[in-house]
């Protein structure tokens, strides 16, 4: 398959760099020049606990993708999209599909602007990944993915095509047709926990650690899964919090993307996370004090970083 990665950066770059392993014809697309500079140097280091391989893969800017492409895979933060989605635009025809991996709520609605709802596939991924130097990324352990079509299109034939081309590169993506329950337990996952950890600067174990940490981060889940229902999605919470668990005790030591933007004093995803999930409750008149808290502390603290900066 000919695959283009949208926005190469830990996660991107660690499908890619799999994907490519199994001779599909990968892009990795970045506006990161020491990244893709780096891969194109040396190749792409795909770091785990238990080994190390160099990938020779494509890597350039969005503007030199190369055409044709039969899949997208989009990875840029939910702010991006649009300008990313732009960026390529010329080399996506009708046959071309994206599938975007993306956190948050709202992606499948800005991708609706460049291609057909039967051509957009949404979903998550829970694989934990760091970028721990240019052209270098490190898996910290097993995580599964899912998606499914954006619209509930009963294209079988692409989800089959998809599913097995990662299935191949030992990627465990899954096709679900219920799929937007799945996008609402992992906002419901990273409400709390990527909140959290960006303004306690902690890891997951910090959270597991620290009294109390935890049970707020599951009753931020709680309030998610009681918005999720005005949309009459039914999330597992206990589904949630094993996710919680999982976090905190394996992948203890993984860097959340929230943190990450933090510590970098660059702009985070939580419009698209607490954010989004304050706005829907408003609109349904049901209270969701937690998320909008989280909202207001996050853009305080992207201001203050802004403001040192400055």
């Amino acid at each position: 398959m000919r695959i283009a990665v949208l926005g190469a950066g830990a996660m991107g770059s660690w499908f890619g760099g799999h994907l490519a392993l199994q001779d599909n014809t990968v892009q990795l697309l970045t506006t990161n020049s020491a990244h893709h500079q780096a891969i194109t140097k040396n190749g792409l280091i795909l770091k785990s606990p238990v080994d190390e391989q160099c990938v020779n893969v494509s890597a350039s800017s969005p503007k030199d993708i190369q055409a044709p492409v039969d899949l997208v895979l989009l990875m840029t933060k939910t702010f991006q999209t649009k300008d990313a989605m732009a960026s390529i635009e010329a080399a996506i025809d009708k046959d071309s599909h994206i599938l975007s991996l993306q956190n948050g709520l709202g992606n499948a609605e800005t991708i609706g602007q460049f291609v057909s709802a039967e051509r957009i596939w949404v979903g998550v991924s829970m694989v934990p990944v760091d970028k721990i130097a240019p052209g270098i990324v490190m898996g910290k352990g097993h995580g599964n993915s899912y998606f499914g079509n954006a619209a509930n299109h009963n294209n079988t034939d692409m989800a089959k095509r998809i599913e097995a081309t990662f299935q191949d590169a030992h990627i465990d993506l899954n096709h679900d047709t219920n799929i937007h329950k799945r996008i609402w337990e992992k906002v419901a996952f990273n409400a709390g926990m990527n909140a959290l950890s960006a303004l306690s600067r902690g890891t997951p174990s910090a959270i597991d650690a620290s009294p109390g940490a935890k049970a707020l981060a599951q009753d931020v889940a709680k309030e998610v899964a009681k918005v999720a229902n005005t949309l009459n999605i039914e999330i597992e919470l206990e589904h949630v919090k094993g996710m919680i668990t999982l976090s905190c005790t394996q992948h203890g030591d993984h860097i959340p993307s929230m943190l990450q933007d933090i510590q970098a004093a660059r702009r985070t995803e939580v419009d698209a996370l607490n954010g989004a999930v304050a706005m829907i409750a408003e609109q349904a008149s049901v209270a969701a004090p937690l998320n909008k808290t989280l909202t207001t502390l996050i853009k305080l603290t992207e201001f203050a970083n802004q403001s040192q900066s400055n």
